[in-house]
């Protein structure tokens, strides 16, 4: 039976990585792109749900799993309380949503040290979007926590390039529980993603660098 899955932060480093690999895939009968402008992507299996906010554009659809790619940064935000509409109260939205509406399986991007505990905001806040979704009790909720991400962003990213090239030479020498702290190149985690998506396990699952990369292989 073919499956339609929603798909948020189509136009992102995931996302769009995400997006073909759904399309391609013979067990998707339907993507749905939410979408602020339209994607410069016409393909059969493609709908696209505009709106600006995003929430106004969710509608009712069967739908069978979300993937919710959407991230920011406070630079790029401009502010903390930017950063939250973006990284907190767009997939919190999402996601009360899709168990309204009946949704099985939600996939989420969130981050390596997410803890709503943490003295780091941008931690905290990823760990207070996780805990929102357990709320929700959905069948299937599979949570990723990559470090940094590698892959061509639009944006400048200083601080993240020099991070990129740290972990690029020491990468290999990242053991035990460090190992989470590896570059994770941004296809990997798309694979891991549609993985997850289109075959959900029951249950809160939480994946870091090596069950990101075993899902992905999986594919």
């Amino acid at each position: 039976m073919s499956k339609t899955t929603l798909l948020a932060g189509a136009t992102g480093l995931v996302g769009s990585a995400v997006l073909p690999l759904l399309l391609a895939d013979e067990c998707v009968g339907k993507v749905i792109a939410l979408v602020r402008r339209p994607l410069p992507v016409q393909h059969p299996k493609l709908e696209q749900w505009q709106g600006t906010p995003l929430l106004v554009a969710l509608g009712a659809q069967p739908v069978d799993a979300v993937i919710c790619c959407l991230g920011t940064t406070i630079r790029k935000a401009g502010s903390q309380a930017a950063f939250c509409a973006v990284d907190k109260d767009l997939p919190v939205g999402i996601a009360h949503w899709a168990r309204a509406q009946g949704v099985p399986t939600f996939c989420l991007i969130s981050a390596l040290g997410a803890d709503v505990r943490s003295r780091i905001f941008y931690s905290r806040v990823k760990g207070e979007v996780e805990q929102a979704l357990e709320a929700l009790d959905f069948p299937h909720l599979a949570i990723f926590r990559p470090s940094i991400l590698d892959g061509p962003r639009q944006e400048n990213r200083a601080g993240e390039r020099a991070g990129i090239a740290v972990l690029k030479l020491l990468g290999p020498l990242l053991a035990g529980r460090m190992e989470n702290f590896r570059l994770m190149p941004h296809t990997v985690l798309a694979q891991a993603l549609v993985h997850a998506a289109l075959q959900p396990r029951p249950g809160i699952r939480r994946y870091g660098w090596r069950a990101i990369r075993e899902l992905a292989a999986a594919r």
